[in-house]
């Protein structure tokens, strides 16, 4: 299938747009009850309906800006894009600038609204991971001199965000990092040496932390713990349960009403199984499989090395954290505390991510018209297709 670039802009576009706005439908129906209820937030019913359209504007002008930014903008200053993120994940730990929710000291007060540092420090990590690998030219399986730098810089990020704690984004960013360094051709061994370190690490921060514990024995037998750890698990396959195959109707699901909590964020896709059944569940995880897909495509074709690994680590984070939070919907992962892009409720996550569509048009754009060197055009799929194995197109 061919698809040009005005093609591949407009299904980016129409995926984003579509998951966003059934988000939006979503998140009113989830929360006109809980919003309008004096016992829990007494707002307007459309409360926090109303909010996430005014993301949706800002996203959206985002998105349109950064479309037109050339994309070599990031990697002339990936030195500065990767400052900002880390002071802003260390404003998080400040009195009186930092917000917590749920034990957790993850956003910064703005007053208006809260922002969630780790989303951008996410992207930013990303494009330093495709400054890093293009900056190392044409052998990246020098493995340690290049591998060792990003590794010790992501170490840093991931350690100030697992101190939160937001255990979700660090296996997010981690994972989304072990995507575009095997496609870049970095050795297998080295990459699984590393994961293997990740996977010991992760199971020592699990076990030392109680609640942790609880979690991954809630999720091996919810059952048991329907009442305490068990009880979100329990409550999302009960609304999974409820939908069918083509669900309630929105507005008819009944687990929104006070018995799932963080409907509206971490569990926006337990609202939509139940109210849109399988039918709507199916079509959610093809719509980000098709953003996924269209994203290597422009990763592929990009001008060059950098523009092709951003387009990469952007299109696989989005993959990834989508996948995760639908497995622990539906009780395939421990519960992770982590957002859905363009559908949960969340004005740093549904910004960030439409702002990286934009990043992506852009990739498109150059990619496919004459502004990129004939030299540039070349270099970038000479490397693709000796990576991948096939002709570029």
């Amino acid at each position: 299938m061919i698809l040009g670039k005005r093609h591949e802009n407009l299904i980016l576009a129409l995926c984003a747009l579509s998951l966003t706005v059934l988000g939006m439908t979503m998140i009113y129906s989830a929360t006109n009850v809980m919003a309008g209820s004096s016992d829990r937030y007494g707002f307007d019913p459309a409360y926090f309906f109303k909010r996430q359209v005014l993301f949706l504007a800002i996203g959206i002008a985002f998105a349109m800006g950064l479309s037109r930014l050339d994309h070599d903008f990031y990697r002339r200053r990936i030195g500065w894009i990767l400052g900002a993120a880390f002071l802003l994940l260390l404003m998080v730990y400040i009195p009186g600038v930092s917000r917590t929710a749920n034990g957790a000291s993850r956003w910064i007060n703005l007053r208006l609204f809260t922002f969630q540092p780790s989303e951008f420090a996410k992207f930013a990590l990303l494009a330093f991971a495709a400054w890093a690998i293009d900056r190392n030219g044409a052998k990246p399986k020098q493995g340690y001199r290049a591998f060792l730098p990003m590794i010790a810089v992501m170490g840093m990020f991931v350690a100030v965000i697992l101190k939160e704690p937001d255990f979700g984004m660090a296996v997010v960013i981690i994972a989304s990092f072990l995507v575009v360094v095997f496609i870049a051709g970095f050795p297998w061994k080295l990459l699984a040496a590393f994961a293997a370190a990740g996977a010991g690490g992760a199971a020592l921060l699990i076990l030392a932390e109680p609640y942790r514990v609880a979690r991954i024995q809630a999720f091996l037998d919810p059952i048991s713990q329907a009442r305490t750890a068990g009880y979100q698990v329990v409550q999302s396959l009960i609304a999974f349960s409820n939908g069918g195959l083509l669900g309630t109707g929105v507005g008819g699901g009944k687990q929104k009403l006070f018995y799932l909590p963080e409907i509206h964020t971490d569990y926006i896709f337990s609202v939509i199984g139940e109210e849109l059944g399988f039918a709507g569940v199916t079509l959610v995880g093809a719509c980000f499989l098709t953003m996924v897909w269209v994203g290597f495509r422009i990763a592929r074709r990009a001008r060059d090395p950098f523009g092709m690994y951003l387009a990469m680590g952007v299109s696989s984070v989005i993959g990834i954290q989508a996948l995760m939070n639908m497995m622990v919907g539906l009780s395939m992962l421990p519960p992770k505390g982590m957002v859905l892009p363009f559908l949960s409720y969340g004005g740093s996550s549904l910004i960030l991510h439409l702002a990286a569509i934009g990043v992506l048009m852009n990739i498109s754009l150059k990619g496919a018209d004459g502004i990129a060197t004939a030299d540039d055009r070349s270099r970038g799929r000479d490397r693709w297709a000796r990576l991948s194995g096939d002709r570029p197109c």
